[in-house]
């Protein structure tokens, strides 16, 4: 059996709807619980604005693998969620993908604001890619989870 890389691109607001308490991102429980259950079937990567000190707090408190890496987006990276494209994230995810050696079996990216240039480019990728996007206001589902699990145990029969 061949072992695949699977990387899940993870956005933090919108998808995990944390509290800050005490400068610190917080999730309610069963969210951290989705969170984990993610993270069993593939590597977390951080596609969020929110700090590094933010996401290596809440990687430690997730009880997350050390290594677990974050993309670094521009601080003044502009978001409007009634805007019908671009994706602004996308760029930067693009970019940071194909710089990984080696590189990933396949990519799952959640995050609330995809646009259609965000399902475009998941279209063209040689590799197997999903995208899932929460509404914002309800975050993150165990049916979010499950189409995750579903596409990469889809990926086990090809």
């Amino acid at each position: 059996m061949t072992t695949r890389t699977v990387l899940i691109l993870l956005d933090v607001d919108g998808v995990l709807n944390p509290r800050v308490v005490n400068q610190r991102l917080v999730l309610d429980p069963p969210r951290a619980e989705l969170v984990r259950r993610l993270a069993k079937l593939g590597s977390i990567v951080w596609a969020t604005t929110w700090s590094p000190t933010h996401t290596f707090h809440l990687t430690r408190d997730l009880g997350l693998s050390s290594d677990t890496e974050g993309i670094a987006f521009p601080r003044n990276l502009h978001f409007d969620p009634s805007a019908p494209a671009p994706t602004a994230k996308l760029h930067w995810v693009a970019r940071w993908l194909a710089r990984q050696d080696p590189q990933p079996d396949a990519v799952i990216w959640i995050d609330d604001i995809l646009r259609h240039d965000a399902v475009g480019w998941a279209d063209a990728q040689a590799r197997p890619t999903l995208l899932v996007q929460p509404e914002m206001d309800i975050g993150l589902t165990a049916a979010h989870v499950d189409d995750v699990r579903h596409f990469i145990e889809g990926l086990a029969s090809s």
